[in-house]
């Protein structure tokens, strides 16, 4: 971002806060843009943090994916969750 000098006499107060949250949203964006935080609602979780979350039983977890209330996802041995379908099965259900 290139910087400008800006002159106190000929600006008006809006002129300069609007100068100064451009400059900000500016320095923002490429921030994000250059280290692309992850989203948490995208986040997989295993089978002790999903338990943990819904304060249940094993087998009542088992039961949900079986009966495709909850859906999982499989790598390899292990049982994933998405924390966004988690969240998101509880509103409805609330």
């Amino acid at each position: 971002m290139k910087s400008t000098p800006v002159h106190f006499y000929q600006t008006t107060p809006q002129d300069l806060a609007d100068n100064i949250l451009t400059g900000f949203d500016i320095k923002l964006k490429e921030f994000f843009e250059k280290y692309q935080l992850p989203r948490k609602e995208e986040e997989l979780l295993t089978v002790d943090e999903t338990l943990e979350i819904l304060k249940c039983s094993k087998q009542s977890l088992w039961k949900w994916r079986k009966n495709g209330i909850l859906p999982s996802y499989r790598m390899g041995n292990r049982v994933y969750y998405k924390r966004s379908e988690i969240f998101n099965k509880l509103v409805k259900q609330g």
